[in-house]
């Protein structure tokens, strides 16, 4: 098995002359339809009340480019309900295997994707290992923003500091785990933090300084002229070790601590006071050689965390790409346990010793929908969204699989809750345990991954029985329209061909948009690059109407163009 692959078992035709002749130049009609499109997009899709205005889960601005400016209403409406629960420990149908007989903490936090335990502290994590995992000083990697809560924040009897009651978990006196922008205590903060390097002024001190030295204004100008050249170590910088607030992948990667933030709490004249630098790490920890502090415990504060290069690339560093393909359950063996493999591990776990023994892609078709909204009435928004997915089928006639791009680790802060499945609402699903501990991370709206499923349907058929019977708003899927049907005429049709293609498409291009770039965008790519059609395009007249085709990303190698 695969160090990134994990099982649960173990935890219409072509375009006509006419159509052709319309693409030559845009008409006056054609522009001004254009035009009211975007129209509806400001008016509508981002309908008043129903967008959070680009702010966090806590309501307030977020930073890092952390929230999307249109995100998808109902994936988000379902990632930020899947946080209102408590720890999964508490539900009695799964234990983590390292809970304290107490049960207030864990032995083995984040070794399990179920488990919701966080760990702090300096010793977890040998510092070698550390300076090995954080790799090279340079801008890249995904940023993090964490809540740094009072250590008093919860006293009893007094109204809660920095967070909100519906983030509190009150039975077990801490805060909710697995929040988009986590929240972690002062002390916990500081506890976890760990210094690689050595900043300036400890440099010059070794070297032997004098204080008359000190106070000259050519000693600072020297100190931040010091390169690691000149001195022989590498620059410092503070590492956030350890498993914040019960998100494993956080564990799994070193975060750099850039930058601790605060503000004033209260309004002044109806409005927030902005954001002002308490701690810097150039200018404060590097120059100064002042480690991460901030002296004012009646702000709100905040932390900005640099994750490594390659975090923005995989889920791992050896494995590049955010692709995954879910596996195990057939048409004979519907109910089987699930395996996840992700990245470029998926080239050698689809490799056979015989070619004969690789199914081929048969059939490729485009399928439409809207989401379920559990019984209440849509919005303008939801009425106006649809998902679109891909189904294809194999020679074989074992199991269909459907491939569809969404929120970057959309599936793992949404608990496994897929769709395809009929375990979805179960309280630990067989695709929950089956996920790398690594892939459960707060999503990234900007930023999109490609999520391949098998699912046990011989055909397309046999897949829209399945929507069928789980149609309407107290089911899962609304208005289902399967609108592209062909055969697949690509000459390299494997299903290692495939996760091929599909690497080269995300590494290509990862970002994440509902106009631009999206689930409708990646299937008219996608059914068009298989069937050999030009003219696919997006379900929606608003996708339509933005859609730029790049069908030529699935077949280069995307490191060739970097």
């Amino acid at each position: 098995m695969s160090s990134h692959r994990r099982s649960s078992s173990a935890s219409s035709g072509d375009s006509s002359a006419g159509e052709a002749e319309a693409k030559a130049g845009a008409s006056l009609k054609e522009k001004i339809k254009k035009f009211r499109i975007l129209e509806l997009i400001d008016g509508i899709l981002v309908e008043p009340g129903t967008d959070d205005g680009g702010r966090g889960d806590d309501g307030s601005a977020t930073d890092e480019g952390d929230a999307s400016t249109a995100a998808s209403a109902s994936e988000m409406g379902e990632l930020l309900s899947s946080g209102d629960d408590t720890a999964e420990s508490t539900s009695g149908l799964w234990t983590c295997p390292g809970v304290t007989p107490d049960g207030t903490s864990c032995n083995e936090p984040g070794q399990d994707p179920r488990c919701t335990h966080s760990a702090y502290g300096r010793s977890r994590i040998d510092k070698s290992v550390l300076e090995d995992r954080i790799g090279e000083d340079s801008d890249g990697g995904f940023l993090y923003t964490v809540r740094i809560l009072p250590n008093d924040y919860n006293k009893s009897g007094k109204k809660l500091k920095h967070i909100r009651d519906k983030e509190y978990d009150k039975e077990g006196k801490q805060p909710k785990p697995r929040r988009k922008m986590p929240p972690i205590t002062a002390e916990n903060f500081f506890s976890s933090i760990i210094r690689i390097g050595k900043p300036s002024v400890e440099i010059q001190a070794e070297g032997g300084y004098d204080d008359l030295w000190d106070r000259d204004v050519r000693h600072s100008v020297n100190a931040m002229s010091i390169t690691k050249d000149e001195k022989g170590g590498p620059s410092p910088r503070w590492i956030l070790s350890g498993v914040i607030n019960g998100w494993p992948g956080l564990g799994t990667m070193p975060l750099e601590i850039r930058q601790i933030v605060g503000r004033e709490s209260n309004s002044f004249v109806g409005r927030q006071m902005g954001w002002s630098t308490l701690w810097d790490c150039k200018e404060h920890g590097r120059y100064q050689g002042k480690e991460p502090s901030y002296s004012k415990a009646n702000l709100e504060i905040r932390a900005r965390l640099r994750a490594p290069v390659w975090s923005a690339h995989g889920w791992s560093q050896s494995s590049p790409g955010f692709v995954f393909w879910v596996e195990g359950q057939t048409c004979l063996r519907p109910d089987a346990p699930l395996t996840v493999t992700y990245g470029t591990d998926l080239i050698s776990h689809f490799k056979c010793e015989r070619e004969e023994d690789d199914p081929l892609n048969t059939k490729v078709h485009m399928i439409s929908h809207r989401y379920a909204t559990g019984g209440r009435s849509e919005t303008q928004r939801e009425r106006l969204t649809y998902h679109t997915l891909i189904l294809l089928e194999w020679n074989h006639a074992e199991y269909c699989t459907v491939v569809e791009i969404g929120y970057l680790n959309g599936l793992g802060g949404y608990k496994g809750k897929s769709n395809w499945y009929s375990d979805k609402d179960a309280p630990q699903s067989r695709l929950y345990a089956a996920m790398p501990p690594e892939m459960i991370l707060p999503w990234k709206e900007t930023t999109s991954e490609i999520r391949v499923h098998d699912v046990p349907c011989r055909n397309v058929g046999a897949f829209l029985t399945f929507m069928k019977n789980n149609e309407g708003h107290t089911g899962r899927f609304v208005d289902i329209q399967h609108t592209f049907s062909h055969e697949t005429r690509i000459s390299y049709r494997s299903r290692r061909n495939i996760a091929t293609y599909l690497l080269n498409y995300i590494r290509r291009d990862r970002t994440y948009s509902e106009i631009r770039r999206n689930c409708q965008t990646f299937a008219a790519d996608f059914c068009g690059f298989l069937a050999g059609k030009k003219d696919v395009q997006p379900f929606h007249p608003v996708n339509q109407a933005m859609y730029t085709c790049h069908k030529h990303f699935f077949l280069y190698e995307p490191s060739a163009y970097t």
